[in-house]
């Protein structure tokens, strides 16, 4: 819980807010119009999505179950209304291709999860498949020396699709445990950089099916970064999110919203631009440091 305290700090306003709508209401069972409008607009407030807002207060006002408190209440409420709530984040697989658009945090990310593999004790090699930011290839080979991890890029090629290829064989010759491969960021609307994504994945399928699709979001940009989602999918089977930028949001719902809409877990948060600031999601620790005091 202590890290998740640390995550979210910056929620203090939300958490604030949600603690004095709910424990100023008297009857979960029995909503006044008032209390319906105050919950609204605090669950609104808080990014967690008009859908997901609906559930949860037409079960709170179904829920007859007894709890010690409001927040348990609040906490259980909200878990029976998440859709997806059974999707759970399975372990990324042996490759990770990371995409996203511009600025959600894909170089970052794969250094994050460079360290975390390698905290873990497992071989890992990073490849720079941006071919079009010479600054990302930069970023990322600094990081793979900070963490003496393998790098492979190849800056006399405008192909990411051939240098994913080199450097996932090359990860899989040496045996290592995970090839992460940071590609450029690009936007749903552009076709062509779309079928480019595509054909990264669909050449690094010619050497193994262990593939796993992770997509980036920057929290702030909120409900949009389910359109996202939706639109990349279009083109590559994403299986994870890794959801950045959370010490840098004033707004804690939108991992809610996220998990309710989408059949997509939330494997990791980003936290920070320190290869460390990164933690893997766990929805009753979030829940917990999101609406308890301690």
């Amino acid at each position: 819980m202590n890290i998740f305290k640390k995550s979210i700090e910056v929620f203090k306003k939300t958490k604030n807010n949600i603690r004095k709508t709910f424990s100023n209401v008297l009857s979960f069972s029995n909503l006044k119009d008032g209390d319906i409008l105050k919950i609204e607009e605090c669950l609104l407030a808080a990014d967690i999505g008009f859908e997901l807002t609906e559930s949860i207060i037409d079960n709170l006002k179904k829920d007859k179950k007894k709890y010690e408190n409001w927040e348990d209440l609040l906490i259980n409420t909200i878990k029976s209304s998440i859709c997806n709530i059974n999707n759970k984040s399975e372990k990324l697989k042996k490759i990770i291709i990371v995409i996203g658009v511009n600025g959600s945090g894909k170089t970052t990310s794969s250094a994050k999860l460079a360290r975390y593999y390698k905290n873990n004790n497992e071989k890992v090699t990073l490849v720079g498949a941006d071919t079009y930011r010479a600054a990302a290839i930069d970023q990322l080979k600094i990081w793979s020396e900070r963490l003496n991890v393998d790098f492979i890029s190849n800056v006399n090629t405008s192909d990411p699709a051939s240098v994913a290829y080199d450097g996932v064989n090359s990860g899989i010759s040496n045996k290592h445990h995970h090839i992460i491969v940071d590609t450029a960021g690009r936007l749903h609307t552009s076709k062509n950089l779309m079928l480019e994504l595509e054909k990264i994945y669909r050449i690094v399928s010619k050497l193994t099916d262990q593939i796993s699709v992770c997509i980036t979001l920057d929290s702030n940009v909120g409900q949009n970064g389910i359109k996202q989602v939706e639109e990349f999918n279009k083109y590559l089977p994403i299986d994870n999110i890794i959801l950045n930028k959370m010490d840098g949001t004033a707004k804690g719902g939108i991992a809610l919203a996220i998990l309710h809409k989408l059949s997509i877990p939330i494997s990791f948060l980003g936290i920070g631009e320190s290869y460390d600031d990164m933690i893997e999601f766990n929805l009753n620790s979030y829940l917990k440091s999101l609406i308890k005091n301690n």
